[in-house]
């Protein structure tokens, strides 16, 4: 999974600015985990209007 943080609350699920979350992609969707470890699902628009994906450097 992929880490993404939350800059805008989304009207749903729970969710914290600033707080870092794991998301996937699905077929035409991407699912975050929210606080409740319920996986909401969000079209990519959407996705990037309240999350910012965190690039991860492995060396």
């Amino acid at each position: 999974m992929s880490k993404c943080v939350c800059h805008h609350i989304p009207n749903d699920g729970v969710f914290k600015l600033g707080k870092e979350y794991e998301y996937q992609y699905g077929i035409d969707c991407i699912c975050v985990h929210d606080d409740n470890g319920k996986r909401i699902i969000f079209d990519e628009i959407t996705f990037l209007w309240y999350f910012a994906k965190q690039n991860i450097n492995k060396e």
